[in-house]
């Protein structure tokens, strides 16, 4: 990813996320896993950032990579869309078959302009995906994924004082999911884990044919 996009991606962390670095997205436990046997994916339908609707089960014959975040996250959501953007760079024209998806996991901050803007200043392709309420809660549970609001402590930002809502960053789980291109859950790997690493094993779910 190109200077002025890293510039655009960062610039929508707030003031106060950089306040609040300290707090910052926490990873969740035991987020790498194989599964085993092989199962279909949890059903993800959801209204995309840019318009309409994407569905999971239209997406047959390419691999998914899904992440959860927010796009005043200081650390994790951006760490996982520069190597998303990266790993795109490694794949060359097999990134056509390549379906990145970001879904927020703070609808009431990320609105759908927002969510659009932040995951194409990594790379045009990019999905944003925007659930509210009983639905968001509904997707979260099927993958596993946790997301709680972290409020700054008063006596530590006593000297900074707070102007209409409490700032608050979000908890959640960082990992990618890998979904194959017969629409089965894969495998969970931690945010941490280099593009090449994860190009390794989108490389091999390119490759197969058939059932897995």
């Amino acid at each position: 990813m190109g200077a002025r996009r890293r510039g655009l991606a960062w610039r929508w962390l707030s003031p106060w996320a950089a306040l609040l670095l300290a707090a910052s997205c926490q990873r969740g436990q035991g987020e790498d896993f194989a599964v085993e046997p092989v199962r279909p994916a949890p059903v993800l339908e959801a209204p995309r950032a840019s318009g309409g609707v994407f569905r999971l089960s239209e997406q047959r014959g390419r691999v998914v990579v899904l992440s959860f975040g927010y796009t005043t996250c200081p650390d994790v959501c951006p760490t996982t869309l520069s190597r998303l953007a990266h790993l795109y760079g490694l794949l060359g024209t097999a990134s056509q078959n390549v379906e990145v998806v970001f879904v927020s996991v703070d609808p009431e901050r990320d609105s759908a302009e927002r969510l659009e803007a932040y995951v194409h200043a990594f790379n045009p392709r990019f999905i944003g995906l925007r659930l509210e309420g009983q639905a968001l809660s509904e997707v979260l549970a099927a993958y596993r994924v946790t997301a709680s609001r972290r409020y700054p402590e008063a006596t530590r930002y006593r000297e900074h004082p707070f102007a209409g809502d409490i700032p608050y960053t979000v908890d959640h789980t960082g990992a990618y999911f890998l979904i194959d291109k017969r629409g089965a859950l894969r495998a969970r790997i931690p945010y941490t884990v280099t593009a090449e690493q994860l190009r390794a094993e989108v490389d091999r779910l390119l490759s197969e044919e058939g059932s897995p």
